[in-house]
């Protein structure tokens, strides 16, 4: 115990210990609200035409998608029911579910028609859960 501890001690003042820091940044209270379609994960907040032109095709606007870096994706991908698109980030192991869709960046993406042709039939697949009032 050092002297200021020991000092605080003798004022009956308890001293609490911050253990995780990132609750005030904002990275553990991700709040997923009903709106929300599509979650993306990329490093930073796509910005690419073929980005607008994919959430256009499938009808969801931009307020419908949550992005979250991957130090923002914390929670167990068993809480999650609404499709995960990770954008040129590698999910690790406890993110294999049949809700989620991985391509490279988009800018590779754009130039590559059989990865755009696989991307396009994942997307057909969820539909529902894009839109569950249509189901």
């Amino acid at each position: 115990m050092n002297k200021q501890d020991w000092y605080l001690k003798q004022l009956n003042i308890t001293q609490y210990v911050l253990r995780n820091s990132t609750v005030f940044k904002g990275e553990i209270a991700t709040h997923i609200g009903d709106e929300i379609r599509l979650i993306v994960v990329a490093e930073q907040k796509p910005t690419q035409k073929i980005y607008l032109d994919i959430l256009n095709a499938i009808h969801l606007t931009e307020d419908q998608v949550l992005i979250l870096t991957p130090s923002q994706l914390i929670m167990p991908a068993s809480d999650v029911n609404i499709v995960v698109w990770f954008i040129d980030v590698k999910p690790d192991e406890s993110w294999q579910s049949p809700l989620t869709i991985e391509t490279i960046n988009l800018d590779l993406l754009a130039n590559a028609p059989q990865q755009k042709r696989q991307l396009w039939q994942q997307l057909c697949q969820y539909e529902n859960y894009f839109h569950p009032d249509r189901a």
